[in-house]
Order: C-alpha cells, then structure tokens, then sequence
C-alpha cells in the first residue's frame, strides 16, 4: 500500500514534520510506503484567502493522483499553509481520505479551547466564538473582521472535511470526544501519537539529579512563565534545582527578563532547540520533565519521549495530558495556572529520588505497551483499511 501524507507544515516549523519522518520508518514493516508531499504547484502561497479553498494545489494533486495514483490520501491538518482544495481532487480521482486532526482548530477557531474568563471552554465551536474574547483572540475592534473571517473559514472547512474525509484520527480521546460532539462525526478514530524508543542504552535511574527540564515552543500557549513563577518556591526547599529550558520561540526574550526579575537566572539555563541526541541527554539528566501548559494540549510527542526516556512528567491536568500521564503512579498532574500545586509536585520529587524512579519505570513500561512505533503502525493501518471499505461515494 502507498500513502500519500499531506501537511500543512512541509518546511517542518511544528512537530508535525518530525512526526511523519518517523512515522515512515513505523510503516514500513507492514509494507506501507509513507510519501510526503506539500501540493502546492511551486512554492509556498501567501495569500490569507487561498486558505480556504487553493485551486493551485488542487490542480497540483489532481495532475499528481493521475499520473502516480496513491492508495491513501492521509492530511495532516489544514488552514495554515493547505487548503482542504487537495482532498476534493483525492476524493473525486476515487482515492480515500484520511485525516489526522492534531490539534483543536475544528472545534476552537483559537485553538486554546480557553474562554474569556481563562477557563476551559465547556461548548466548543458556535456563533458565541464571534463575540466571545477568547486567549488567543486579537484584541479590539480592528480585529474584529479578521477573527470574524476566521470564524467563516473554520465553519466553511468544518462542511468540507466532513463530506471528503473518510475516516477521522484524534491523537487523544478527549479530542475526538469533542469532535463527536462538535461536528457530529462518527468516523473518528483515536490513534496516539508515539514516540520512537531511544537509541542505545538509556539511564533508566534519574539518580540523584536535581535537575528538571521543560522542551517545547517558547509561546505563551505553554506556559513557561508559570514554571519560572513556581521556581522561587522551589528553591526555597530545593535550593539547588536547575530548571533547563530547551526550545525556541517568541517568549524567550521575555522569559529570561522575567528570570532575572525572579532572582532566579542561576537556577535557570536556556539551551535552545537542540538536535534530537543532544534533547535525549537533557531528558537522561533530568529528574522530571514539567509541561505546565495553558492550553488545550492534545497529545504531545515531548510526554512521549520522555517516557520512552524513564523519566516522569509534570503536566497540567487539561485535555489529553491525564490519558498520558497516570497521576501518582507514572507522573504527577497539576491544577492549570496553579504554580503552588506545581511547585509541590516537583518538590516532593526532588525530595525523593526513589518515588521519581519508581514514577519514570512506570513512565517507561507504559511507553513499551502504548506509545511504541510498532503499535501506532498497526493502529494506522486499521484507519486505512477502514477508510478503503468506507468507499469513496461518486
């Protein structure tokens, strides 16, 4: 079988890139080929409109299915740089569609799945999101067309997708609850994401480390302000905690000022983005990674990998994050925004470097059984058959 993958990220700015080159490695064994490919016909579009409908990269997909037709159109999500415009030609070249949905844009035009009022937005999508000032929303009256534009187009591909996709993947099954619920889906399968098991031997013992490491985007989305809010607290029990930050972003800037005003830029190293052997070595000399988000996190690939790395994790309990991190048995969850609960988690790990070990084999041994390639590979291909027995209507 030969899928073809469609992403909205071909110059591999978001992890989505970094999870479909693993993914091919996944799929070989069970004789699927992973193809990827950005239909734009030539370079990368700018224009705001062709987001919702670009004719150039249906042309594109249509000339390319005629001449080399895939078994599989698998899309990565849609409404940044690609259009739902390639679908329609998949689906009318007699081709199934698939979709993974790895984020929360079809039910939140934000995306945060955050209100006004800084808490989890209980309704999701609907004609409230034109006047609701949501995170993530642009402020004041100028902006109103835009996020009133915004509106229209996820309405406008919610209507598409759902006559063109056959079958639906969410990488958690919060999200795909919501998208049951949202858009009235039934074709929605939940396939975690995964995380390839790391090369050579790993320290499976965080030892006596007093170190605890954060990776991820350096936006306000993640949450990183909380985390250097909490350190203070920290320090006062654990005075010589390390906090290493490996990421790059808009915030980093921001992030070492607030540091500074902290007191705390001793206590707290910037590492950058860092290639993958190099993120591995952080994960091994870290007692706990934390992921205190703000957000609706969906299934993140750095929960993952430091499970595949025995090492607990520290997670806001919001979204998907509680199906990956078992409270009190392989991590520890954390009310959102609340630095005193998140400083006390890491506190008594700090504290305790046999619970911490304890935590992270069981990070570890759930890895093996649910977040491996093998799995995932074996879950995918299931959607792949389903959506061929789906059919593709004419």
């Amino acid at each position: 079988m030969r899928s073809l993958h469609l992403t909205d990220d071909p110059a591999g700015l978001s992890g989505v890139r970094s999870y479909l080159e693993h993914l091919r490695e996944a799929m070989a064994p069970l004789d699927i080929e992973c193809e990827l490919a950005g239909p734009y016909g030539g370079g990368r579009f700018t224009s705001h409109l062709s987001r919702w409908f670009n004719l150039r990269q249906y042309w594109s997909l249509r000339r390319r299915v005629r001449c080399n037709p895939p078994d599989i159109v698998h899309a990565h999500n849609v409404w940044m740089r690609l259009s739902p415009a390639p679908l329609l030609a998949a689906r009318q070249a007699g081709i199934p569609v698939v979709m993974t949905v790895h984020d929360y844009h079809l039910v939140c035009p934000r995306k945060w799945m955050i209100t006004g009022a800084d808490l989890p937005c209980p309704a999701g999508f609907g004609a409230r999101c034109l006047v609701s000032n949501c995170r993530g929303r642009p402020e004041g009256w100028t902006s109103l067309p835009y996020n009133d534009l915004r509106w229209l187009k996820v309405a406008a591909h919610r209507g598409m997708l759902q006559r063109w996709v056959d079958v639906f993947v969410a990488p958690s099954e919060h999200l795909a609850s919501w998208l049951r619920a949202s858009m009235g889906l039934e074709n929605v399968h939940t396939v975690p994401n995964f995380a390839p098991p790391p090369a050579g031997r790993t320290d499976r013992s965080p030892g006596a480390s007093e170190t605890i490491l954060f990776s991820g985007r350096l936006s306000p989305e993640k949450g990183v302000s909380l985390l250097l809010e909490a350190m203070p607290l920290i320090l006062r029990s654990q005075p010589h905690c390390i906090l290493e930050i490996a990421g790059e972003g808009p915030c980093r800037s921001d992030l070492e000022s607030q540091a500074a005003r902290l007191g705390i830029s001793d206590s707290v190293r910037f590492l950058g983005t860092l290639p993958t052997a190099k993120l591995h070595q952080a994960m091994t000399r870290a007692r706990a990674v934390v992921l205190p988000t703000l957000w609706m996190e969906n299934c993140p690939v750095s929960v993952l990998e430091a499970m595949a790395h025995a090492r607990l994790v520290v997670a806001t309990r919001i979204g998907g994050l509680p199906e990956l991190v078992r409270h009190g048995e392989s991590g520890l969850l954390f009310e959102r925004g609340n630095r005193e609960q998140l400083a006390a988690a890491v506190v008594g790990l700090l504290a305790s470097p046999k619970r911490a070990r304890a935590f992270g084999e069981c990070a570890s041994a759930l890895h093996r059984e649910l977040y491996g390639p093998r799995l995932h590979a074996k879950r995918l291909a299931e959607c792949y058959n389903a959506a061929t027995t789906r059919g593709v209507p004419s």
